[in-house]
């Protein structure tokens, strides 16, 4: 127990006193460095920082009765932010539900402050209950874990450099999780007082610029070749993007994340499916994280081309292990930095891949008809078009997002997010929870049946929490990206329907009405258009059938 001084008294403070102060410090400082989000799981003893967090007025406190929700909601807040929620649990299993969450978003570089409550040393290993071994319960899948034990008044100096510290750590030049463990003795409700200090704590992640030899380098490299321009979630800006493009006479091949689409080429899955050599690119130059369609990756490694990847990441994106050009920076200096000496490919080049990209252009603009049948590549279409202009769309993996990608056109008008790290369908609609809750603009989630099952309990406090979330689920009974494999051609119907279809008979509608939230399976596309275009929270299941979308991606495909 510490001390105050007071004249000649001295005042022992309570060990739950310190707790609390412990707990309101450590706010307080993430507050003044730039906390505002906090996603909370109910729980006992995480009861001192909770209180501390709800104290608060700065921090937007949400609470989930699940903690994978509470995990995937914070993911998605720092997804559309760029800046760190906390997400916070009470001890034993209830903190190994973060683990999916915190895989995300180490490998997609999203800033995560995760905070885990636990049972003081005495314990542990003597069969308490709620009690598991959560020191380095992520592993390597964090930036920075630190466990400082029960707080004590005698280390109260440093609270607030363990607090500043630790956020510091998820928005580095490699953000991403970062974990601390944070023991409690009961009791667990004391008096706080914050710790003040005269330290003025800042952090500055400036950006990585290029050396002029590296920007040497590239000029000579990429000047006058036949190269095309892959961006990716994690490119420079769409105006950069196109001037670099443009001074390269690339084509510049833009997938819905990276928010580069408008005049790039749109439908390059469908194009080099039936690509010849007057496409073979002698240079291939990737911006951020690679586009879902494994249609391009194999293209692009089949042609032999040179393969450079620019990021601000340290981590490569190159499974195919074909690049030879590794540029460590920021997207934007590098553009700024070559955009007005590069010298131009010849014109033709870039001239035949948009004479194909505007013929599939206009063979796509069937999929615009309101009267048409309801298909994956239908519905991803008109879920882009009909949300308005500066919405947020969260697209989950498997084939919302290769639909998205590949079919439904521009989405530039939009803020495009997924979770491509792990392209796991787990904490789908608690992202898209997050992103909604931290942006205060409509949301639209295309989603799968299969994903939307799996993380139904999300729906639990929806209707409440003043969101415009307009969520649509294809529902084709199942796990349909299965038909577009190998499994489907090579296993018995009924091992490949037991093991891999996975009919679930879920009657999606009756799922979200259990929750309170509009809930409506359309009749057609003209349906979908108007409920689309409702504020939210509402739930539109279209469903779809697995055999005849198969067929309208292979229609679709050949008809360019």
């Amino acid at each position: 127990m510490g001390c105050e001084d007071e004249g000649s008294v001295t005042f022992v403070r309570k060990p739950e006193d310190v707790q609390a102060s412990f707990c309101a410090t450590l706010v307080d400082e993430w507050v003044r460095i730039g906390l505002r989000s906090a996603m909370i799981a109910p729980g006992s003893r995480s009861t001192p920082l909770a209180v501390a967090l709800v104290a608060n007025p700065a921090v937007n406190v949400s609470v989930f009765l699940d903690e994978r929700s509470a995990a995937f909601a914070a993911l998605g807040s720092g997804m559309a932010t760029g800046e760190p929620s906390l997400v916070l649990c009470t001890s034993g299993t209830a903190a190994t539900h973060f683990h999916a969450a915190v895989a995300e978003a180490d490998l997609s570089g999203v800033p995560l402050l995760v905070i885990t409550a636990d049972r003081p040393p005495e314990l542990r290993d003597v069969g308490a209950p709620q009690t598991i071994d959560q020191t380095d319960l992520f592993g390597k899948k964090v930036r920075w874990f630190h466990e400082p034990g029960v707080a004590q008044d005698a280390a109260k100096a440093s609270w607030r450099s363990l607090a500043a510290r630790s956020y510091a750590a998820t928005i580095s030049s490699a953000p991403g999780p970062v974990h601390l463990n944070l023991a409690f003795r009961e009791p667990l409700l004391g008096e706080a007082t914050i710790e003040r200090d005269d330290a003025v704590r800042v952090t500055h992640t400036g950006r990585s610029v290029p050396s002029a030899a590296t920007v040497a380098d590239i000029v000579e490299r990429w000047s006058g070749r036949r190269g095309v321009l892959v961006a990716g979630r994690g490119c420079a800006s769409a105006e950069s993007m196109h001037r670099l493009a443009a001074a390269l006479g690339w084509p510049l091949l833009a997938e819905p994340r990276s928010g580069a689409q408008g005049d790039s080429i749109l439908h390059y899955d469908s194009i080099v499916r039936a690509a010849d050599s007057a496409l073979a690119p002698d240079l291939v130059v990737r911006f951020g994280e690679a586009p879902s369609s494994k249609v391009l990756g194999r293209f692009l490694w089949e042609s032999g081309a040179e393969q450079w990847h620019v990021s601000a990441a340290g981590r490569p994106f190159d499974p195919d292990s074909r690049v030879s050009g590794f540029v460590r920076c920021d997207p934007e200096s590098l553009v700024e930095a070559i955009v007005g000496v590069v010298r131009s490919a010849p014109q033709q080049w870039c001239a035949e891949w948009r004479r194909r990209d505007e013929s599939a252009r206009k063979a796509f603009a069937s999929l615009d008809a309101v009267d048409g049948a309801v298909t994956g590549p239908r519905v991803a279409r008109h879920v882009v078009s009909g949300l308005p202009e500066g919405a947020n769309l969260v697209v989950s993996s498997s084939m919302p997002i290769r639909d998205v990608e590949w079919f439904a056109g521009d989405c530039s008008h939009l803020q495009v997010f997924a979770s491509r790290g792990a392209n796991g369908i787990d904490g789908v609609i608690a992202t898209a929870i997050g992103v909604a809750t931290a942006t205060g603009l409509p949301t639209g989630l295309l989603i799968g049946d299969v994903a939307f099952v799996h993380d139904a309990s999300s729906l639990a406090g929806v209707k409440s929490r003043g969101l415009d979330l307009r969520i649509v689920v294809t529902d084709n009974d199942g796990g349909g990206i299965f038909h577009h494999l190998p499994q489907k051609a090579n296993l018995d119907p009924v091992v490949f329907e037991t093991l891999f279809s996975t009919p679930h008979g879920t009657d999606l509608e009756l799922v979200g009405r259990a929750f309170g939230i509009d809930s409506e399976t359309i009749v057609g596309i003209a349906d979908l258009r108007e409920r689309i275009g409702r504020r939210g929270p509402t739930i539109s299941i279209a469903r779809t059938d697995r055999e005849r979308d198969v067929a309208e991606h292979r229609r679709l495909h050949a008809s360019i």
